[in-house]
Order: C-alpha cells, then sequence, then structure tokens
C-alpha cells in the first residue's frame, strides 16, 4: 500500500461518485444526462484505487499532482451534491414546477464541463504511472531481447560487441536506443524517466549472455532448458514482491525471454503460413508480394502519406488555398484532406479570426490520426485562442484523454529533443563577463 497519497480520500471520493451516480440516475432527465460521467468517475477512481493498494512508492510529483487532482474532483462532486439537495428538499409540486421552468440548467451544464475534466486528468495521471511503471517496462523489455535473441532486429545497437560499456557511455548509442525501445512502446520520457532502470536491466542481460543471437538449430535445445528455468532462477523481476507500479531493487533476470523467443518464432511462423493463406484467396493471381497485401484490419485504416511537393503545378494550386483551409479539414476530421493540404506546403499552424489552428480543433474534436500528423509537421501545442485555450485544454474538457496523453508526450518528446541538441555548456559565475 502507497502510505500518504490519498488512498483514503480515493476511496471517499469513489464512494461519493457512487452515491452521486445513484441519486442522479432517479432524478429528472437533466439530472440523469450526468449518470454517464459519474459513471465514468467512478471507474476512473476505482482504477487510481486499484493502482495506490498496488504500488510501494509513488514519486513526489506525482503525489502533488493527485492531490491537486482529487481537491478539484471533490469541490465538483460537493457542488453535484448540493444541486441535487436543493432539488430534493422541494415539495412535489415545485419539484414539477423546477422540471417545467429547467432551473438549474446552466448550473448543471457548467457541473458536467467540470467533471469531464477531472475525468480525462484523472485519466491521464493514471497512464502516466502505469506507462512508467516496472510492471510493463519488464513486459516490453522482455518483448525487446526476444526480438533480438530471434535475429528480428538485425544491427541493433545492443548486439555491438562494446554495448555494455557504450549503452550509458556514448549519447549517440543511448540516442539510437532509447529509439528501439519507442519501438516496441516504451515512449521517450518513460525511457528517460527510467534511465537507470533499464540500463541495469540490460546489463545484466548483456552480462548473461540474454542478448546473443541464436540460430534456429538451438531453438531445440532452449525448449528442453525452459523446464528447469520454473524451478531453478527465476526472472526476480516479474516475480518479486514489487507489484510493477513502484521502485525496484534493480535485480532482474532475462530468463523469461527465453520461451517467449521460443514462443514468438511459433506465432511468426503461424502468421506467415495464415497470410499466405489468405493470400491465395483474396489474390489468387501470382507474383503478389507480402507488402501488396493488406489485411482486413490494415483495409479499414486510412493509409496516408504526406509528401512535400515543389512542382510548379502544385505551387500554383496552393495558390488558390485559404490559409484556412486545413483548419476546416481538420474540423471535419477529413484525414486524407489534411494530407493533401500539408503536402501542398500549407501552414500546420495558421490561425482563423478566433486564434484557432488544425490542432485546436483536434483537441477539440478528438481526431488522433489528424493531430498526429500535424504533430509530426510541427503543430503548435502552445497556440491560444481568443478564450484562452490550448490544444491541450480543449482535448481535456471535450474527454479526449488519448489526445492529452499525446499531447503530453509529444511536449516531452521534444523538450527532450531540444536538451539534445543544446550543446552550450553553463559557464561559472566568475566567467560570466560584467
Amino acid at each position: 500500500m502507497c502510505i500518504g497519497v490519498g488512498a483514503a480520500d480515493i476511496a471517499k471520493l469513489t464512494a461519493t461518485a457512487w452515491k452521486l451516480y445513484k441519486s442522479y440516475k432517479d432524478a429528472p432527465e437533466d439530472f440523469s444526462r450526468l449518470q454517464t460521467e459519474l459513471m465514468s468517475l467512478h471507474a476512473i477512481l476505482s482504477e487510481i484505487s486499484d493502482t495506490l493498494a498496488e504500488m510501494d512508492e509513488l514519486d513526489t510529483s506525482r503525489r502533488n499532482r493527485l492531490a491537486i487532482l482529487t481537491d478539484g474532483c471533490e469541490g465538483v462532486l460537493q457542488d453535484m451534491q448540493a444541486v441535487y439537495a436543493r432539488f430534493d428538499s422541494l415539495g412535489t409540486q415545485q419539484q414539477r414546477t423546477w422540471q417545467r421552468m429547467r432551473m438549474g440548467v446552466e448550473d448543471l451544464s457548467g457541473l458536467r464541463d467540470r467533471l469531464v475534466s477531472c475525468c480525462t486528468m484523472l485519466t491521464v495521471w493514471n497512464v502516466a504511472v502505469i506507462n512508467s511503471s516496472t510492471s510493463r517496462i519488464n513486459k516490453k523489455l522482455d518483448k525487446f531481447v526476444a526480438e533480438v535473441r530471434a535475429g528480428l532486429r538485425e544491427g541493433s545497437v545492443i548486439t555491438t560487441p562494446d554495448a555494455a560499456q557504450t549503452i550509458d557511455s556514448s549519447p549517440d548509442v543511448w540516442n539510437e536506443l532509447r529509439r528501439e525501445l519507442e519501438d516496441v512502446g516504451i515512449s521517450a520520457a518513460v525511457v528517460e524517466e527510467k534511465k537507470e532502470y533499464i540500463l541495469e536491466w540490460l546489463k545484466e542481460a548483456l552480462a548473461d549472455g540474454g542478448l546473443d543471437e541464436d540460430s534456429a538449430e538451438e531453438d531445440d535445445a532452449h525448449v528442453s532448458s525452459l523446464a528447469p528455468l520454473s524451478t531453478g532462477r527465476v526472472n526476480k523481476r516479474l516475480h518479486s514482491v514489487d507489484s510493477g507500479y513502484g521502485g525496484s531493487d534493480g535485480a532482474s533476470s532475462f530468463r523469461g525471454s527465453i520461451s517467449t523467443k521460443v514462443d514468438m518464432h511459433v506465432a511468426n511462423n503461424a502468421f506467415e503460413e495464415e497470410l499466405r493463406r489468405q493470400r491465395a484467396q483474396w489474390h489468387p493471381e501470382e507474383g503478389k508480394t507480402l507488402r501488396q497485401i493488406r489485411t482486413p484490419t490494415e483495409s479499414t485504416m486510412v493509409q496516408v502519406k504526406v509528401r512535400r511537393r515543389t512542382h510548379p503545378v502544385v505551387m500554383i494550386k496552393k495558390l488558390f488555398k485559404n490559409d484556412t483551409d486545413i483548419i476546416e479539414a481538420a474540423s471535419g476530421g477529413q484525414v486524407e484532406q489534411v494530407a493533401k493540404l500539408i503536402s501542398l506546403g500549407m501552414d500546420v499552424n495558421a490561425r482563423d479570426r478566433w486564434g484557432w489552428t488544425a490542432l485546436s480543433m483536434c483537441g477539440y474534436g478528438g481526431y488522433k490520426e489528424i493531430a498526429r500528423m500535424l504533430l509530426d509537421h510541427g503543430a503548435d501545442l502552445d497556440n491560444v485562442d481568443v478564450d484562452g485555450d490550448t490544444p491541450t485544454s480543449l482535448a481535456i474538457q471535450r474527454g479526449h484523454a488519448e489526445l492529452v496523453v499525446m499531447f503530453d508526450e509529444e511536449r516531452e518528446a521534444r523538450d527532450l529533443k531540444i536538451r539534445e541538441t543544446d550543446t552550450e555548456v553553463p559557464r561559472r559565475v566568475h566567467e560570466v563577463p560584467a
């Protein structure tokens, strides 16, 4: 149990949210419209309660952030209780008049907006904690090791002879390793936050030969060696008392990756066989390559490639476009149109009369694909419209937690890139000219 981070307060808020949910569910329509948001709040509070119950420790910044969020959440629930208590205290005739006159609608509308923001920010907090948990990092590292051993990451920096010495001494090697870890699902921000933990994990795996590629002939030997591993040396990180959300003693073992490696070979072979079977059904003609085949999942996704064009005809076409066209396309969720406008060289940070950009529209409408495309082409995360809103604040208000997470991770990635490219060496005070 993580002490001192408001676990008891979270439990109290969860009970209050559930009590209000039941009250609002049986209340008139204007109240019952908030029951979905109350159920969402109850769900995320329950998840956070489970997270805290399994944690060993929580860093100060996250503890303080959680305290701020729970205080805001408590204020919203208290105001919701007050509005309902006011209605419930009325007589039957007065309640009917309340419903007919739709009294308190503005109050309930404001409370709904605040409730959505609370749910969104609590979700973002919980996602950040889970993403940086040692349990999740262990699973991703195991997958990374399994892919290296299976020969699926040819040329990885971790396979070089001096990897154990260079991964923490060479900035270039570390940056390349970070990109490889991002590929298996560990964000750049988490990699930096848990740098020491990851380095120690990988160094032990390297020292024990756990990242050596194996030939296909050695697979049978690995399969036969799996049985004694379950009773012999086990993966301390996966089987320690640490739940995976808090810290760890740093001890690790890569042994679990052996079975993962064998399972991956089996799964990959089965997938290739299934892909060949489906290819024969979809494309009976010969000569088709795997790159020409799309699975049912891929065929339903929008595949958009943005290419900058400088052909004179393209430049002429741009002259007939308004700067706000990209904003209008983003507001309608038109992925292909946004990609086309970017390829024409349209400014992704163009603003309309109200100060909205295409990314602002994504924050409001929840368009993740367009947002990712705009961010990849330099969209401004800090644009402020006439109402003082940014893309992030709009996403929070509208309850688009996944977008808020995307914006936060992008901001951290950009800040990290700036720090990496900043080669200026700070000077001592006595070296600064008067």
